[in-house]
């Protein structure tokens, strides 16, 4: 398989999908944004097969698509907190419990705090030179209402497929990595069983044994109801760094 025939391609399909969201955008009344999104990724390896993990970003939308207005549209929508643990099965597959905590809406009146407890499976393996993930999480979720303090319960089925592989064998330094996850609501009462989905596509850079650097698309979009969603269009900038403390035991 051609490595840089499938970075391509991937790029393009995205882009054409992108373009394709943007014109029914025009043609609603769903909003659009774009922005920022800066992301710490860190995990830390305990034992041959415990890890713990920490992931965190904020969501900065900075324009409104229909009526750009930087002084009104820039704001935080989004601040999220994940510490977790994983179990390596073996190579292949591994297991992980998180507790999340999410503010959404930070500068307006009717922010939300949401407390997430997640469990989740990964299965991991390789096809010549592209590394495929694929994950399953389940998310408890308890969404504070602002109105009330009251914290319903709720659940969601997600489903992650990724990939990542190095751009030149040459140059091992340099990988291009993405994934789409789609979300799925599981609990009686939900409007909508699919209401959410993430896209994302990145170049990375290995900056050496423990830390690395990405940066690329992010397309997030919600289901807002009445056939109408919100379509947020982001550049990731993250921070991937990896400690392996079982090497001082060695």
């Amino acid at each position: 398989m051609n490595i840089n025939w499938f970075i391509n391609n991937y790029l393009k399909h995205l882009f054409v999908l992108i373009n394709i969201c943007s014109y029914f955008i025009a043609k609603s009344q769903s909003k659009s944004i774009v922005g920022i999104f800066p992301t710490i990724d860190h995990s830390g390896k305990l034992s041959k097969r415990i890890d713990y993990n920490f992931y965190y970003f904020s969501a900065f939308p900075l324009l409104n698509f229909k009526e750009p207005n930087l002084k009104q549209d820039a704001e935080i929508l989004l601040f999220y907190a994940e510490q977790g643990l994983t179990y390596h099965l073996n190579k292949k597959i591994s297991f992980s419990a998180a507790y999340v905590f999410q503010k959404e809406a930070i500068n307006i009146l009717m922010m939300t705090n949401e407390h997430r407890l997640h469990v989740q499976s990964t299965f991991k393996h390789a096809l010549k030179q592209l590394n495929f993930k694929h994950r399953i999480r389940f998310d408890n979720r308890f969404v504070v209402n602002w109105q009330t303090g009251e914290k319903p319960f709720t659940h969601r089925l997600r489903y992650l497929i990724g990939i990542e592989t190095p751009i030149k064998k040459s140059i091992d330094k340099l990988y291009f990595t993405a994934y789409q996850e789609a979300f799925f609501n599981t609990f009686k009462s939900a409007n909508k069983v699919y209401a959410e989905n993430w896209a994302y596509a990145a170049l990375g850079v290995k900056l050496n044994k423990s830390n690395k650097l990405e940066a690329g698309p992010l397309y997030i979009t919600w289901d807002t109801g009445n056939k109408n969603w919100f379509h947020q269009y982001y550049l990731q900038l993250s921070w991937v760094s990896q400690l392996d403390f079982t090497r001082a035991k060695q």
